[in-house]
């Protein structure tokens, strides 16, 4: 019976793991307005009641992706900041702030913005995934001390710069604009606790 038990929680959570990949892939693929529940079902390749039985209303699937963007991004960005393949803190960061999660997550975002349970489902979630972001810094550049706002501006220049890509022919423009940012930002931060 337990074995049973555990292949059906398994079975459950991988259920509900398609599901909410397929969110985040429709979400990168066709926006926000244009994920619906048909959509993310076929995506995932479930029935009607599977995706009813883990999430009752699209709502209820928007919210749980919420958490599954802000959970993928913190574990990039504790991935990134330990496997050794970037070159410098600007290629880090740009890794860590780009890729289909941080598109879905910027739908989110823009959703949120019309969206209340969208929006109360983002805040906290997005607390986490910027002090993930501080503390990554904080490995980066060993010693500094980076406020709140620098952490905000560093995110919002990634949402901008993501948000203004599909209209800009240079490619390398964001990790000029980030070299500005950790030239400006970093290298001047005084050090200290933070």
């Amino acid at each position: 019976m337990t074995e049973q038990r555990r292949t059906q929680e398994q079975r459950r959570a991988d259920t509900r793991g398609r599901l909410l990949a397929a969110t985040i892939a429709c979400l990168v693929d066709h926006g926000y307005a244009s994920t619906t529940t048909q959509r993310v079902q076929d995506r995932a390749g479930v029935s009607r009641g599977a995706l009813l039985h883990h999430f009752a209303t699209k709502e209820a699937l928007l919210v749980a992706a919420v958490s599954h963007v802000a959970d993928g991004q913190i574990r990039r960005v504790r991935e990134e900041a330990v496997s050794g393949r970037a070159t410098d803190e600007v290629d880090l960061l740009h890794q860590v702030m780009s890729g289909p999660l941080f598109l879905a997550g910027l739908e989110l975002w823009s959703a949120a913005r019309t969206e209340p349970v969208l929006r109360d489902a983002l805040l906290p979630e997005e607390r986490r995934v910027g002090a993930a972001v501080r503390e990554l810094l904080a490995e980066l550049v060993p010693g500094f001390r980076l406020d709140r706002a620098a952490v905000e501006g560093l995110l919002a220049l990634y949402r901008g710069l993501a948000l203004t890509s599909v209209l800009r022919e240079d490619v390398g423009l964001d990790r000029r604009v980030l070299r500005l940012w950790t030239d400006l930002v970093l290298r001047s931060a005084p050090a200290g606790p933070g």
